[in-house]
């Protein structure tokens, strides 16, 4: 089995999938019993794609489902059709994940619709030796390890596994879906009226992609478009809120989701008192639901298309040795410097053997990790994980692009699964710049980055010798300084002033540190509350300091998001800067 699964992680992108509308316990799931009421469409106009002669090429497309005749058709029917005609030798499946849909819609209309374990059985059972999967679900979330544990446990039943990615993965997946709403809405778009997007919403993580997706549309200019959830945040109350700042008459509603199903037609578009309808006209507007959900849109079918793709040519190992695979200058985002003045190489006997979460630098802001796992080995041998924020690259070399397409191999490649995906290779010393090169799925190109790994992350008992300095150590006397600071952590967004003001007194050191925003109400330090001590302009607390020269851990509740959030950050205090 490990054998198996291993080869699926070699070969295909894996995805995390969030149900189609949302959690398993879905609103559409309770509400079927009652759609006899209602007309839903004709089902015999829809393919369920359940036919067998499949041949040795399967491309299995996975959807949550709905029970919305019509709305299938066009939406997730309609994504297949695409896939279809983008892949002329592969055979195109349905499959949905949820069961209570499936038993519904051949209840009431007698249409059969395998679920996952059915439709891998099928394949297994027309002898498919290649599998493509690709989910039509929004984003990454809660049924990820489910569907990845179903497919694992079939992985002996074909040659080759390939898994594409949900519509929102990377940052271009989002400015292109941006785009296409915005496209699609712009006929309602008059200066007059406000568009609000409806969508589902989750308690997990994933749940963050609707803010995400707000702070693209306000930084792109687009004003008068507003993204809420049913079940999360931003909720409605938050939408309603923001359309009230502006000076509309009139708001247009429609789902952020694949299909429009029951949240669509009910919740959204319904005539109940709490539905998002019915709580704008109660503010006096002007409401128009569109009741469509994105499957409809021909550039949200190609981005499925375009991950499906992506699939078949990162697990092919496109990687090769192909000159013109590698990315020139004007292809590239801007060079950053990566190495502080001063900075000198740690290695690995300088460490305690272990195993530390490590900071990491890129020239590249493209080039983005969750996280570093750095281990030291017996041997003074250091090792890192590096954690990524996404698929969007297959491989890795250690040296420049131009030698990775020359050398034609062999690579590193992406290990684990989506969220969890890493490239794991050995290093000489942290504070210490390499040159790597990284394959990007999309681009199908190398491209330079050089990283460099932060001993200043390093707890101060990672060190056989102690690294950072005291009050002490420095031989401060009493009285006020100032000091450089460095931020990291977060989105990269916020800043402190740097300098900022110390105090020493009795031996104590309490720094002054005013943040870019006013949106913090405390910070967190060695598990201590600080609350901020102006009450106008950016925030300001005083903190004490333990060290100097090493990443200080603390803590940041921010209030700018819907709720307030935790953020962790680091401050690094440069003792050679006090003056």
């Amino acid at each position: 089995m490990k054998k198996c699964l291993a080869s699926i992680l070699c070969v295909g992108l894996a995805v995390g999938l969030l149900t189609g509308c949302g959690t398993k316990d879905t609103k559409e799931e309770a509400a079927t019993e009652d759609e006899e009421n209602y007309e839903t469409g004709d089902a015999s106009l829809d393919n369920p794609r359940n036919q067998d002669d499949i041949g040795q090429k399967e491309l299995l497309v996975v959807s949550f489902g709905t029970s919305f005749n019509d709305s299938r058709r066009l939406t997730i029917g309609a994504i297949e059709d695409a896939l279809e005609e983008a892949f002329p030798d592969w055979s195109v499946r349905r499959a949905f994940t949820s069961q209570i849909i499936i038993d519904h819609v051949k209840e009431r209309d007698g249409e059969e619709i395998d679920n996952v374990k059915e439709a891998l059985d099928r394949a297994v059972d027309n002898g498919v030796k290649e599998l493509l999967v690709q989910p039509t679900h929004l984003m990454n979330g809660l049924e990820y390890n489910d569907l990845m544990d179903e497919i694992a446990s079939y992985s002996d039943a074909f040659d080759k596994v390939y898994i594409g990615e949900p519509l929102l993965t990377s940052d271009d997946d989002f400015e292109k879906v941006k785009n296409a709403i915005c496209d699609t809405m712009a006929k309602y778009d008059d200066g007059e009226t406000a568009i609000c997007f409806m969508g589902h919403g989750t308690e997990a993580e994933s749940n963050g992609i609707y803010a995400r997706m707000q702070e693209l549309l306000t930084s792109s200019g687009i004003e008068n478009f507003y993204v809420g959830t049913v079940e999360a945040t931003p909720t409605l109350d938050d939408v309603i809120a923001l359309v009230k700042k502006g000076n509309y008459k009139r708001v247009v509603l429609r789902p952020l989701m694949v299909v429009a199903g029951d949240h669509a037609n009910n919740d959204m578009a319904g005539d109940e008192e709490d539905s998002w309808k019915s709580r704008f006209e109660a503010e006096g507007y002007e409401v128009e639901p569109v009741v469509s959900g994105l499957g409809e849109i021909k550039e949200i079918r190609d981005l499925y298309v375009e991950h499906a793709k992506a699939a078949l040519g990162d697990s092919a190992g496109s990687a090769t040795g192909d000159m013109s695979q590698v990315a020139d200058a004007s292809e590239m985002t801007e060079v950053e410097d990566v190495v502080d003045e001063g900075m000198t190489p740690v290695t690995a006997d300088m460490l305690k053997k272990g195993t530390y979460e490590v900071g990491m630098r890129s020239s590249s802001s493209m080039f983005k990790v969750d996280s570093v796992e750095l281990n030291v080995l017996d041997g003074d041998i250091l090792e890192v994980k590096l954690y990524m924020h996404s698929n969007a690259y297959s491989h890795m070399y250690i040296g420049t692009a131009e030698e990775a397409a020359k050398s034609g191999g062999p690579y590193l490649e992406l290990q684990g699964l989506v969220d969890t995906g890493f490239f794991d290779f050995p290093i000489e010393a942290l504070d210490q710049p390499i040159q790597v090169a990284a394959f990007s799925v999309r681009k199908q190109k190398w491209y330079d980055r050089t990283i460099l790994f932060e001993a200043a992350s390093l707890p101060e008992d990672a060190f056989l010798e102690k690294r950072s300095k005291s009050v002490d150590d420095l031989g401060l006397a009493d009285g006020s300084y100032t000091c450089s600071v460095t931020l990291d952590g977060g989105s990269g967004k916020a800043s402190v002033t740097d300098p900022c003001n110390l105090t020493i007194k009795d031996g104590k050191c309490i720094a002054s540190i005013e943040w870019s925003s006013d949106k913090y109400d405390y910070m967190m330090v060695d598990g201590v509350q600080y609350d901020p001590v102006n009450t106008s302009g950016n925030s300001v607390f005083e903190i004490p300091v333990d060290g100097f020269d090493y990443a200080m851990k603390v803590q940041a509740d921010t209030t700018a998001m819907s709720k307030p959030y935790l953020i962790d950050y680091t401050l690094t205090f440069d003792s050679s800067s006090i003056r």
